[in-house]
């Protein structure tokens, strides 16, 4: 028996071990999914500033169109203004011809507002681009060096399942069917430590006479939690 709980101490340091990189592993692919959802916001805002941009180019353009179309109309009105007849057409010609100019003027404001908000669409889109590709540089890099850790992690994740198959073998039936049964139960531990008389594990007290045999050598089976008992370098009897 005593032998068997050594073997089942090797086993609970690998399976320890196990779990740790296990952990590890678990970690790559959210690590991962953080920088892809990074890149894509970052993707989204080079997005939103290029259609910002191109937004203000299409106005600006329609401004420029709806200028050219005024000035034709404007110099079709000047050109009318010499065939009115009457005072009241001419006035209603000059009317029109005031409008169409101050037209053409609104129109030039907008077309110098548009021109400023190109200017800075541009500056906005070349820094929001270059944000993105530096970090898409940045997540390549780090998806390689995760890639990498995530190998050297499976390696050791293979050498230490041998080691365990290895030590499960020479340990016996209902012994090795209790730990695992332990282990699948989420009690982590399965071969606890006497700690100031009490089990290591759930932190029961033990009888006086039971921790000194367990001091001794002896290995207690603890009633509440069924954790395997036995005397550690670390352990004590003070409490007991």
């Amino acid at each position: 028996m005593i032998e068997d709980l050594k073997k089942i101490l090797l086993m609970q340091d690998v399976d320890s071990r196990i779990d740790r990189i296990s952990a590890e592993m678990d970690e790559i692919p959210r690590e991962k999914l953080i920088h892809e959802k990074e890149l894509e916001s970052q993707k989204s805002d080079y997005d939103k500033e290029k259609s910002k941009l191109e937004e203000v180019r299409e106005s600006s353009g329609k401004c420029s169109e709806v200028k050219v179309a005024t000035e034709k109309t404007l110099a079709e009105f000047k050109n009318k203004l010499l065939e009115m007849k009457t005072n009241e057409a001419y006035r209603a010609m000059m009317e029109q011809i005031k409008f169409a100019e101050k037209k053409i003027g609104d129109l030039d404001s907008q077309i110098i507002e548009k021109m400023y908000e190109e200017e800075q669409g541009e500056k906005d889109l070349v820094e929001a681009m270059k944000i993105w590709e530096r970090n898409t540089r940045r997540a390549e890099k780090r998806q390689n060096i995760l890639d990498g850790q995530l190998e050297v992690l499976k390696e050791n994740m293979e050498e230490l399942m041998a080691e365990r198959i290895d030590i499960a073998s020479g340990i016996g039936k209902r012994l090795l069917d209790k730990y695992e049964q332990l282990r699948t139960a989420g009690r982590g531990l399965v071969v606890v430590g006497l700690q100031k008389g009490a089990c290591g594990g759930c932190l029961t007290n033990i009888p006086p006479q039971t921790a000194v045999e367990i001091s001794q050598g002896e290995t207690f089976v603890c009633p509440i939690c069924g954790r395997f008992v036995v005397w550690k370098d670390d352990s004590s009897m003070a409490g007991a």
